[in-house]
C-alpha cells in the first residue's frame, strides 16, 4: 500500500493511550490513527489503524517515536 510507505517514512511522535497500554495514538491531517503493539512474533510487530483501515506492520517507522513501554 502506498499509504503505509509514506507513513513508515514519515517523522511521528506517538502518544500513549488511554485505552490500553499496548496502543498508541496521534492525530495526523485531523485525523486519530492509532498503533497497537502485537503479540509479537506470534503476529505482526504491530497495526495501525488509521483512515485507510487497518494494516499489519513488520517494523516501526525510522523516524517514529514512542512513548516508553515496560514490555512483558
Amino acid at each position: 500500500m502506498e499509504e503505509t510507505k509514506k507513513i513508515i517514512n514519515q517523522k511521528i511522535d506517538w502518544q500513549k493511550s488511554t485505552e490500553s497500554e499496548y496502543i498508541f495514538t496521534v492525530t495526523i491531517y485531523g485525523k486519530l490513527w492509532k498503533l497497537r503493539l502485537n503479540d509479537f512474533p506470534e503476529e505482526p510487530l504491530c497495526t495501525l489503524i488509521w483512515e485507510y483501515g487497518k494494516q499489519d506492520l513488520e517494523e516501526i517507522g525510522e523516524h517514529w517515536t514512542l512513548p516508553v513501554h515496560r514490555g512483558e
